[in-house]
Parts: structure tokens; sequence; C-alpha cells
């Protein structure tokens, strides 16, 4: 068994070591000292494993790359195994975070677990700042550069943006527990973490940015500036919602018998949404308020559904 701590931080990596330093001496010197690092190694070729090696990191290896979604599953189904941790967060190997970002996550958890108990599912997220590969400011705040609205974190709003973001999470033993698993149809680990405390628990933020959030050309996923030239992009290339359906289909064949009547009924017209006309298609938005963040993405929405 790892040594036991409060708050687990599950690390994901692969051929990051130009970055990682930073990130682990941000991650060193937390303010709040109660934590323990488990990293995955996604077979990095560049040195990655043994800059991970010469840190307090518990480290597991792979010779296979999972890609960052299954690599932190693994994580967190080692994490619930072998710590008697009570919070885990999530980490990328490029971001730097700020100093008292433990400390601030874990202090609203307590508050969000005093007011809903222990055993229920809780994630807590928080803002960003947008930075390029040498840390310089692109936007102070992610939310305002991709628009997204944070308190839109309802099941319904959930099944077609996520407001979550990962490396930003803690989530408490009870939500980890729950999720159980990632299947390979999650869009993301933490979309699918987000739409199970939705269903089951809570989600709360902190409006603030608690960490860099470092953007270059390896990134696995990115931040993209909500702006016309964002709108014009998505406007005129018909969205596809086959991701979104195949989630929401999986969600409801593992979930199903958990959820309350009004979700569940909500996932089986969402799932047959593809062999529906257009104005069926419509009054099932309409019916469960399935929107985007946005004016411009939802008026995109209605015309090509």
């Amino acid at each position: 068994m790892v040594e036991s701590q409060k708050v687990c931080i599950v690390l994901a990596t692969y051929n990051g070591k130009s970055y990682l330093d930073e990130q682990l001496e941000s991650i060193k010197f937390q303010t709040n000292k109660g934590f323990v690092l488990i990293a995955h190694d996604d077979g990095s070729s560049d040195g990655t494993a043994e800059r991970l090696k010469a840190y307090d990191v518990k480290l597991i290896e792979s010779q296979e790359n999972l890609g960052a979604k299954q690599s932190f599953a693994e994580l967190l189904d080692y994490a619930v195994r072998n710590t008697k941790s009570k919070y885990f967060m999530f980490c990328d190997q490029d971001d730097v975070w700020n100093q008292d970002k433990i400390e601030k996550t874990y202090m609203t958890m307590q508050m969000l677990e005093e007011k809903n108990g222990k055993n229920t599912p809780l994630l807590i997220h928080s803002n960003l700042t947008v930075v390029d590969q040498d840390l310089e400011i692109i936007a102070p705040s992610f939310w305002d550069y991709q628009h997204i609205d944070p308190s839109q974190g309802s099941l319904n709003r959930l099944l077609l943006q996520n407001v979550v973001t990962g490396c930003t999470m803690m989530i408490n033993r009870a939500l980890a527990e729950k999720v159980k698993y990632i299947p390979q149809e999650a869009i993301m680990h933490d979309w699918w973490m987000a739409m199970v405390a939705s269903a089951f628990g809570k989600i709360a933020f902190i409006d603030e940015p608690l960490m860099l959030y470092r953007q270059h050309g390896k990134n696995d996923t990115g931040a993209k500036q909500y702006g016309l030239k964002y709108f014009f992009k998505k406007f005129f290339s018909k969205p596809s919602l086959e991701k979104y359906i195949f989630q929401s289909k999986a969600f409801l064949a593992y979930y199903k018998k958990e959820l309350n009547e009004p979700d569940r009924k909500m996932l089986e017209e969402f799932s047959a949404f593809c062999q529906l006309n257009k104005c069926q298609k419509l009054r099932v938005l309409f019916k469960y308020k399935i929107w985007k963040n946005g004016l411009m993405r939802n008026l995109g929405l209605i015309l090509f559904a």
C-alpha cells in the first residue's frame, strides 16, 4: 500500500520531459503538504520516466500507449485500490500549479462535504490562466477565453459540453468509487466523472484561476478562443453529435438501474437522437434543455441538428 495521505495526485505523462520539472516543482512547494503523488508514464522515449524517479513519485510504467483518458483511468483505479486517500486530484505534465491550489481546493471540498455528507459523490474544479509555452499569459481566464459557464454543470447540459477541466479537479472517494471505470466511449475522463458527479452527487467550482494552463504544439487537448473566427469555422461545418451520443449510451448502459426516472428518460431519448427527424430532434433539445454554452453554439446546433 502507498503511504496514506488525505490527497492523492495522479499524474499522466508521455514524452513530457521539456516541461515536467516546472510542474513537479510547483507541486513540491504546495502550501498543503498532505498529499502523495502517483504517476503513470505512457511509454515515453525522451527520459520522462527518469525525471519522475528523481522526485518523490510512485511511478507506474507502461510499454503500451494508453492515451490520456485511459492513463487517468488506470491511475484512478490504482489509487483507489492502493491508497487510503480520501480525495483525488488530476495533473497534466506541462502545467504549473499555484502554490495554494491544493489548499484552496481541499478547503472547498471540506465545506461541500459538510453540507452534503462524505458519502455523496463530489467534484470541485476551478478556473485556469491560459499561457503559452514560455508561461506568458494568453488569457487570464480560461472560462472567458472559451466562453464557458461553470455553473452549467447539470447532467442535461453536460451531454453536449463539458465545463470541467480535468487538471483542476478534486474528487472525493465516494465519487472515485462511483466512477469505478471509464469506458472507451467516454470522450475524456473529466467529462465522464463530471457526468457521474452531476447524476449522483454535486459539482462545485472555485471562481479563481489556480494554475497556469500551458498551450503548445503537443497538447493532448487545448484551449481554443471563442470568437468570430471560432464561430464561422464551426457554423459552416455541420456538427456531428455521434461522440456525444455514444458517450450518453455508455453512461445509460452502465448506470441505468441507479438513475432517477427523469435522467434515465432523457438519456434514452438522447441516445436515439440520430434516428429522429428534424422536428423530433428539436423537441428533445427543447424538452430537456440540452444546450451548449453560448448563443452562437446553440444556433448552429438548432440549424444543423
